[in-house]
């Protein structure tokens, strides 16, 4: 099958603005270049933006609700009643959950958790475990990266004389649920400025505003007052494997949370990377997506996920290694499952590719509903499609998960078919939701309809290759090297910059593993050794000079560490490169 060719698109700018960028930050001219090519033209922002603060943080209480959610819980610690966290099973959720218990149980309050049982419980609050906190005594119930479309169940609550805190980040219906207090950025008329957080970093900030209460109530004069910076490190897990932007404070987060992260003085953190085999100096943004967050999401898709909780609250070293050894084992689980379920399904998404859909939409009762997510952004992965898979009980009632490329809002998708939907909800990217199987064959027409309304006659946005600059390798000196992790953390909303080399020559190419292709390139001003994973068939490209788009990437090997290019794209360099310039 022919894929679409990525758009290669380089940014370029004025040469007298890189060098006083340079002068006025001291910083190397190539790093001053990345920066104004994002749109930092100012020197103040440009300065915070390499250097983010904790103190930089947005007040807590500018959220809407927070002065409410505050007062409902300490109402609830003064007069010793249970307090029940519910929260989702990904990482998100589970750190959610954690941070929450952990501050509470420091003030010794009466606090137990819930995480939903991803095939018994489905999604989000349900009206059983509404009705079992009810019977077990609890007086309030915390609702942590879930809560806000579950409108039914939290009026089942009042009815039932719980108090509910709805924690969440999740898209807002038109109905909000009839919580006590809600804390959503999304919320309208809230002033908070800064609306895509994840569910942890919404979490956070209660925190910061439940200590910033406590204490001008002069409660840490008679007990310790938690360390909030402790609790970077769930924070950074959840913002990262929420595939959140790490812009604003999220970026604050998870700058300062990866330190912490990479001294394991938590004992389920330190269990895990030992499990996963972390044992690079410094953790980044890719050790969590690529190693622990997979294994911490294998819980809630495979098991129980209040394993998950446990692990990143327990003090017991030897508890955390079993814990994580039972996680690695999921995990394994897991990987099957998704490899079984990706190759049954190609054939078949395939299918409808070949036949111009604009959205991929495959059900199955064979399918396991907990790696429909993963599946689901392999197939937009390879097609270059919005992806919706759904799995379907032996009821006939079908549990799915949405991914999406840029440019297409899923959310504003699945509303025009609404009238097809039990239920849906989530992002803009990702979306789950709930449908008949009767129902499925009219929904693919509808969004397939809907899609192509919205669309120009070129049809789906081309997938981009966006560059940041063009370099000579002899630019990629030890200086720029130094600075290169000041411009992260990277991730969604401040990806890793892309830079283009031309007119390369390739030398020691060689394939390693099953299909990498490995070179060393020299373009007359430097040389650089280079990898692109799964690149194998791009060997022949390298008999001629080629033009090279690459990130630059520190790789630690045998206790040695050294830049290298992660190749994303190759060009010959006779051909026409790039396809289109931006100026900024």
């Amino acid at each position: 099958m022919k894929r679409r060719r990525k758009e290669w698109v380089v940014y370029r700018g004025r040469d007298d603005r890189d060098s006083q960028l340079a002068r006025a930050l001291d910083i190397h001219p190539l790093t001053a270049r990345i920066l104004l090519r994002r749109g930092f033209t100012d020197v103040d922002t440009a300065r915070q933006f390499l250097h983010p603060r904790l103190d930089e943080m947005h007040d807590p209480f500018l959220m809407k609700g927070m002065e409410e959610a505050v007062r409902q819980i300490l109402t609830s610690v003064d007069r010793g009643e249970r307090i029940l966290v519910y929260g989702d099973y990904d990482v998100d959720g589970v750190c959610s959950v954690a941070l929450l218990l952990q501050f509470l149980r420091q003030l010794g309050a009466r606090v137990d958790f819930k995480v939903p049982l991803r095939d018994e419980d489905g999604y989000g609050l349900t009206a059983n475990q509404v009705r079992r906190a009810s019977e077990k005594g609890f007086s309030l119930v915390v609702t942590t990266d879930c809560g806000i479309s579950n409108v039914e169940e939290i009026r089942l609550a009042r009815q039932l004389g719980l108090r509910v805190v709805v924690v969440d980040h999740h898209t807002i219906s038109d109905q909000l649920p009839p919580a006590n207090a809600i804390l959503n950025p999304l919320q309208r008329d809230c002033s908070f400025p800064f609306e895509k957080l994840a569910a942890v970093g919404v979490m956070f900030h209660l925190l910061v505003a439940l200590r910033t209460k406590l204490r001008s109530h002069g409660v840490f004069e008679h007990i310790p007052e938690p360390d909030l910076r402790q609790y970077l490190d769930l924070v950074a897990l959840g913002t990262v494997a929420d595939v959140v932007p790490l812009t604003d404070v999220n970026r604050i987060f998870v700058r300062h949370g990866l330190q912490v992260l990479e001294s394991r003085r938590r004992a389920g953190i330190s269990a895990l990377m030992e499990r996963a085999h972390v044992e690079e100096r410094t953790v980044t943004p890719q050790t969590i997506s690529f190693r622990l967050a997979p294994r911490l999401n294998a819980a809630g898709r495979m098991g129980d996920a209040s394993i998950c909780v446990e692990l990143l609250t327990t003090e017991s070293y030897r508890r955390a290694i079993e814990l994580a050894q039972r996680l690695e084992l999921l995990n394994d689980k897991r990987q099957a499952c998704e490899q079984r379920i990706l190759e049954k399904i190609l054939p078949r998404a395939e299918k409808q590719y070949e036949q111009g859909r604009p959205i991929l939409v495959l059900a199955d009762r064979e399918w396991h509903r907990g790696v429909l997510g993963i599946v689901a952004s392999r197939l937009v992965e390879q097609f270059h499609r919005p992806a919706v898979l759904v799995g379907i009980d032996e009821e006939g009632v079908g549990k799915g998960s949405v991914r999406s490329i840029d440019g297409i809002d899923v959310i504003e998708l699945l509303r025009s078919g609404a009238d097809l939907l039990d239920t849906f909800g989530g992002h803009v990217a990702a979306a789950g939701l709930s449908v008949r199987e009767p129902h499925i064959d009219a929904l693919r027409e509808r969004l397939d309809a809907s899609l192509r309304q919205v669309l120009d006659e070129e049809g789906l946005p081309r997938p981009r290759l966006r560059i940041d600059c063009e370099v000579e390798l002899s630019e990629l000196d030890a200086r720029f090297g130094r600075e290169l992790s000041r411009l992260g953390p990277f991730g969604t909303g401040n990806r890793e910059p892309v830079l283009l080399c031309r007119e390369s020559k390739a030398t020691r190419v060689r394939i390693v593993g099953n299909d990498h292709l490995k070179a060393r390139f020299r373009d007359g001003s430097g040389s650089l050794e280079g990898i692109g994973f799964s690149m194998a068939d791009e060997r022949a490209l390298l008999n001629k000079r080629v033009s090279v788009a690459f990130v630059p990437r520190f790789t630690t090997f045998r206790g040695r560490t050294r830049l290298e290019m992660h190749i994303r794209g190759l060009r010959s360099a006779r051909e026409h490169c790039p396809d289109r310039v931006e100026h900024v």
